[in-house]
């Protein structure tokens, strides 16, 4: 099925980051806030101008000395980390070494994006600008028996683009999926009951100075996330094992701009081909 080919998971949610752990608090008590709902951040703006972190970097987001993240509890990390990430106004988002699903893409927070992705063994590329979507399905999804009878109506889709609005098919909704501007559900999930939060010592990942912060919930195994440690405390990179893998966050706030989308000649129908699809299914 063409749906089994571009359907959307989470690759690696930050859904195990909470719990009570080595400052011994509730959720919803870091540094005596509460979380702001309209943002999903934990911590207020007016904490983050006054807390001495995070305050070391300049709006276009280039790093400017050390922020002092790594001397708070393992839950304050936690805070000031999803604050920073989720308040990025583009990032890239990769994985690593999972045995799941994977992708690379380039997004920001209105929901454009540029990248590829791999589900069930079938690489695509994606390209989102506004509501409108291009998918371009690689040669191991043509190459399966599942696509002969698109190939015998459309001989040239391989090399097309299957287009639409994002409301007008499902296929199109599902590669969108992997666009959404990560955070507001994963890095800013308040922590969880039970689960056990240790922080460890500043170390090097992907290249950043990083803390890490080691996570052990009976609900969502355990993870590791990493807070940079100079400039504004982005999370640069999450490490799980439910399932087992590693996202990757770079480049943020920086200029992001959509490519340039294919033409329409070089375009199908993607509501057509979804319903070709499942009729020969």
């Amino acid at each position: 099925m063409l749906t089994a080919a571009v359907c959307a998971g989470v690759v690696l949610g930050v859904t195990g980051c909470g719990g009570e752990g080595d400052d011994g608090r509730k959720p919803g008590a870091q540094n005596g806030t509460k979380s702001d709902a309209k943002s999903g951040s934990a911590v207020k703006e007016k904490d983050r101008r006054s807390s001495g972190t995070g305050d070391t970097e300049s709006s276009s987001g280039g790093r400017k000395g050390p922020s002092g993240v790594e001397k708070l509890s393992a839950r304050d990390i936690l805070a000031k980390s999803a604050e920073a990430t989720t308040s990025a106004r583009t990032m890239r988002v990769s994985t690593a070494d999972s045995t799941t699903s994977s992708h690379d893409l380039t997004m920001d927070k209105a929901g454009n994006c540029a990248g590829t992705f791999t589900n069930e063994g079938f690489t695509n590329r994606v390209i989102r600008k506004g509501d409108k979507v291009w998918l371009k399905l690689e040669d191991s999804y043509w190459n399966d028996p599942v696509a002969k009878p698109i190939l015998d109506k459309f001989p040239d889709a391989r090399e097309k683009y299957l287009y639409g609005d994002v409301e007008d098919s499902f296929v199109l909704m599902m590669a969108s999926a992997y666009c959404e501007f990560v955070g507001a559900d994963g890095l800013a999930k308040p922590p969880g009951d039970g689960a056990k939060l240790t922080k460890g010592a500043v170390a090097t990942a992907e290249g950043v100075k990083a803390v890490p912060v080691h996570i052990d919930s009976a609900e969502d195994g355990k993870s590791t996330v990493y807070v940079a440690t100079e400039g504004r405390p982005y999370t640069v990179k999450v490490e799980g094992q439910k399932p087992k893998g590693a996202m990757l966050l770079s480049d943020f706030d920086k200029p992001f701009t959509v490519p340039s989308t294919p033409p329409v000649r070089d375009t199908l129908d993607a509501a057509e081909i979804e319903k070709l699809s499942m009729n020969a299914g």
